[in-house]
């Protein structure tokens, strides 16, 4: 299969089959021709009794790679998770950006219990045009950034990054941060709507809350948090970027007070079911480097 799509404002998400071709056209008409060659993950760390049954307390750190050919030169992408290292950075190659967020064959070993995660096809990919932005705009920060960046040890107990391994065994559909019941929670871009999918006063398990926003280019962003105490404005309607949003970390935190954050790119022209799940690291990342711009020394 071939995938057309033109660099944009907004990064691109994308999920490739082995021998599947992204034909990404760049700001001065140039085309990159990105082609899936191969995907492959194993566990480098495990205190799991029995593959893919949870276990209290289990640990389980595993690595994945993604080769692929950009215009006939072979790359290879590879990650590590649940490690300090899953707070890692893009590869720039050949004029791109390149985010390896997931690989299919982790789920050899890995179960889809604790959220949706599951690329649906064999790699899923971030890319946006070298030297932009992942989006047009600063991002403010979603919740008190911790100081000197996330660290692996404060995700719930230690393995709740993106895909991380929940009890050893269930691949973690977010990015959970501990933090105190009651942190302020705030709007990272402005939101077109806004509000709680899943409520406890309805029956839910949980208070999870949702934003969407249209870019200019047609792309539209959804994101989500969970755990959700109370929400500081009115649903359903418009927010600006910076506005008190809601205070977290409250509802059905288990052993450890903390926030879930989700983040969905909607490609342009696609219809919100076939919305592709990215690392929300991707938004805290950017965050992080635009307090940098916007902090006096």
């Amino acid at each position: 299969m071939v995938i057309d799509k033109h660099a944009r404002d907004t990064l691109t998400a994308v999920e490739l089959d082995v021998g599947d071709e992204l034909r990404l056209t760049l700001s001065d008409g140039q085309t990159r021709s990105i082609v899936v060659q191969g995907t492959g993950a194993g566990i480098s760390h495990t205190t799991l009794g029995r593959p893919k049954t949870e276990q209290a307390g289990a640990v389980t750190n595993y690595t994945f790679q993604c080769a692929l050919e950009i215009d006939g030169v072979r790359v290879v992408l590879g990650r590590e998770v649940a490690t300090q290292a899953s707070f890692y950075e893009p590869r720039e190659v050949m004029g791109l950006s390149l985010w390896l967020d997931a690989v299919d064959d982790i789920f050899d070993f890995l179960t889809e219990d604790h959220g949706e995660c599951r690329p649906r096809k064999k790699a899923r990919l971030a890319v946006q045009e070298f030297g932009r932005r992942i989006c047009p705009v600063l991002l403010h920060p979603w919740c008190p950034l911790p100081e000197g960046g996330l660290r692996v040890e404060n995700c719930y107990n230690g393995e709740d990054v993106w895909l991380g391994a929940y009890f050893g065994a269930a691949a973690h559909g977010g990015l959970d941060i501990n933090h105190p019941a009651g942190t302020p929670l705030w709007t990272p871009i402005a939101f077109d709507d806004h509000g709680f999918f899943n409520h406890v006063e309805r029956g839910d398990n949980n208070n999870r809350w949702r934003g969407v926003h249209r870019w200019p280019d047609g792309s539209k962003w959804i994101l989500q948090v969970h755990h959700v105490i109370r929400l500081r404005v009115p649903e359903h309607q418009p927010l600006p970027a910076g506005a008190l949003l809601a205070d977290g970390a409250g509802v059905w935190i288990g052993s450890h007070e903390h926030s879930h954050f989700v983040f969905r790119v909607v490609e342009p022209g696609d219809a919100d079911d076939q919305a592709i799940l990215l690392d929300p690291w991707i938004l805290f990342r950017q965050m992080y480097r635009d307090r940098c711009l916007t902090t006096a020394r």
